[in-house]
């Protein structure tokens, strides 16, 4: 079963809204894990090779990887690179494809239209893709709920989410 109840807000998305529950916003702090960029797989070649090379920078220079997410992000990888490889044949071959019905004896009989298997191979890789991301926080829900790093912001100062809120306040405060 999964989680009950809305997904979470992130701090900044509760801090736009005015933080309407009143409680403190803060975010949350988790066990310290190494971070860093874990070694890339050498399994992953071609698309999941890339992926995995643009998205290892982009989590570690956010702060959200450690060496010890090597395998979701690998699985994450594979499964962008399936999902490209569907529909890549998807758009090489179109969705429909028309087969030949035969007897048992190999004569062609007539053909019928069925969908391309790569239809369905393109649906599971994405879904697959939307569980991986989720668990890497790639989505603003998904973060929110990871527990992270990121330090406690409490002043306009150090966090644009809330001089933006402020703005607004003052705003419709006719000021």
């Amino acid at each position: 079963m999964g989680a009950r109840g809305p997904k979470p807000k992130s701090p900044a998305l509760k801090l736009l809204a005015g933080n309407p529950g009143k409680r403190p916003v803060e975010a949350k702090r988790g066990r310290r894990v190494k971070r860093g960029i874990p070694p890339r797989p050498v399994e992953l070649t071609g698309e999941a090779g890339a992926e995995w090379d643009r998205l290892a920078v982009e989590l570690d220079d956010a702060g959200m990887l450690a060496v010890t997410d090597r395998g979701i992000l690998a699985a994450y990888c594979l499964a962008v690179a399936d999902m490209l490889a569907a529909r890549d044949a998807i758009n090489r071959e179109g969705r429909i494809l028309k087969v030949a019905q035969q007897t048992s004896k190999g004569e062609v009989i007539g053909h019928k239209f069925a969908e391309h298997p790569a239809c369905r191979m393109l649906e599971r890789a994405s879904g697959r893709v939307d569980k991986f991301a989720a668990a890497l926080g790639l989505s603003a829900a998904a973060r929110s709920r990871l527990e992270g790093d990121a330090p406690v912001v409490e002043t306009a100062a150090d966090n644009k989410v809330i001089g933006i809120r402020d703005r607004i306040q003052a705003a419709r405060n006719g000021g």
